[in-house]
């Protein structure tokens, strides 16, 4: 549900003055040398030369609109946006992929495009900080040679749980290996400059919901904890063992679930593959139209199952507030698989998330999380008199009906929360009718890929 950018996210410390620009030589006499100590850090060679620019922010704007494009599709995009606001991460009236823009423009410090194998420097950015920047970019370039990032993410599709997971093993290698760089050049890069490089915040993660910043940060925080084997945060920042590195992406882990926690991964013994969900899209008949469908995961789920004066925005500036970030929640853990299902009628709106878990214990916590429908929800639905934009009404993204039941899959051993979020723009339905908008579906353990060690 978050656009796929190799990019590494800093904020400038409004204390330090506007630095002079490099040059194009000195950029690439510094990447050069950059990329040697990279290949040292991580033990493998670099295929081929990495080119290096420097861009502005009108630069990296038009870089992400071509790296959508290439990436994600616009149905995707709506699936996603309209997902988000039926569940209740974002209000209805949320410009979603202005506001992720703007969060990304004001953060960003260089990124690195794997179409074209180059590398470009925000144009802002000298001195340790850039430098730091480089050591985090440049290790994308060296796995993207070895281990095709692009062809990486075709493979995820459109499942945004798979992509998150691997966003985590390409973000998290960029950072271990950033972060043992910065070990190594504790000399040659000022304080100023690594607290800069360590600032993930800016006054907009203030102001953005959860399901805006927190994949960003897990991605990088989480993901570097997940390659050094560590379930929580790499405070001391351990170095990841290159074979694990190369593990991962050979193999990446299959959920967010595998990333929250580690040794579902590394541990053979407590390898945990994600259940296979099937929904038959086929049921509702001709009327409804499919217009996507995703797994949402742990993460993902955890946020869907915060109380709702609980999703504020991040506040990056404190280091309490890093240290103490959850990705996961009592009532997420235990996840075993899940699947959405969203459909259209016009103005309607129908999605269905079947969610498995361990146990039963599992399960009726993720739905006591959820809360009764009838009694408040953390899926709220249109209350207000007058249908208005002002009033939160948008058609086909704002919920007017939700059931949350408990199930059991038809097959037995899978204790299921089922979610069904209905937006209608005309009457409502009676209960009768309601229960005609019920996909069937099964589930079943998927073929597990070749244990980790």
């Amino acid at each position: 549900m978050i656009p796929f950018l190799a990019a590494l996210f800093l904020q400038t410390p409004d204390a330090t003055p506007p630095p002079a620009v490099w040059t194009q030589p000195e950029l690439e006499s510094v990447s050069e040398t950059i990329r040697g100590e990279i290949e040292k850090l991580r033990g493998r060679s670099f295929r081929s030369p990495v080119s290096v620019r420097l861009t502005d922010k009108r630069g990296f704007l038009d870089y992400v609109k071509k790296r959508q494009a290439e990436t994600e599709s616009p149905e995707k995009l709506a699936r996603d946006e309209t997902v988000a606001k039926l569940l209740g991460f974002l209000p209805p009236t949320y410009e979603y992929e202005a506001e992720l823009l703007k969060l990304l423009e004001q953060q960003v410090g260089g990124f690195y495009d794997p179409g074209s194998d180059t590398f470009y420097l925000m144009d802002t950015f000298t001195g340790g900080v850039a430098k730091v920047i480089l050591a985090h970019e440049l290790t994308h370039a060296l796995d993207d040679q070895h281990f095709d990032l692009d062809a990486k993410i075709r493979a995820c599709g459109d499942d945004t749980d798979a992509t998150l997971a691997l966003q985590c093993v390409v973000e998290g290698s960029g950072t271990g290996l950033m972060y043992q760089w910065v070990k190594t050049h504790m000399g040659e890069v000022r304080m100023e400059d690594l607290a800069a490089a360590q600032d993930l915040g800016a006054d907009e993660l203030a102001e953005a919901p959860p399901y805006v910043w927190k994949p960003l940060l897990a991605a990088y925080l989480r993901g570097d904890g997940f390659l050094s084997r560590i379930p929580g945060m790499n405070l001391l920042m351990k170095a990841a063992r290159s074979e694990d590195v190369e593990r991962a992406f050979e193999t990446p882990p299959r959920s967010t679930e595998q990333i929250l926690h580690p040794e579902k991964y590394w541990n053979a013994d407590k390898r945990d593959e994600p259940l296979r969900v099937a929904l038959d899209t086929g049921a509702l008949g001709a009327e409804w139209k499919l217009a996507g469908m995703d797994t949402l995961g742990e993460l993902y789920l955890a946020m869907l199952a915060t109380p709702r004066p609980e999703r504020v925005g991040f506040d990056a500036h404190s280091p309490a507030a890093v240290m103490k970030l959850s990705y996961t929640n009592k009532a997420a853990e235990g996840w075993g698989g899940d699947r959405l299902a969203l459909f259209r009628r016009g103005e309607d709106a129908f999605l269905q998330l079947v969610t498995a878990w361990d146990t039963p214990q599992d399960a009726d916590e993720f739905a006591a999380a959820l809360g009764d429908p009838e009694h408040g929800s953390v899926i709220p639905t249109f209350s207000a008199a007058e249908r208005t934009r002002a009033n939160g009404w948008v058609s086909g993204s704002t919920p007017t009906r939700v059931q949350i039941t408990r199930e059991s899959s038809p097959e037995g051993g899978a204790a299921l929360v089922v979610v069904r979020v209905f937006s209608f723009a005309g009457r409502a339905p009676d209960d009768a009718e309601l229960a005609k908008l019920q996909l069937p579906f099964r589930v079943e353990r998927a073929a597990a890929p070749e244990p980790a060690k």
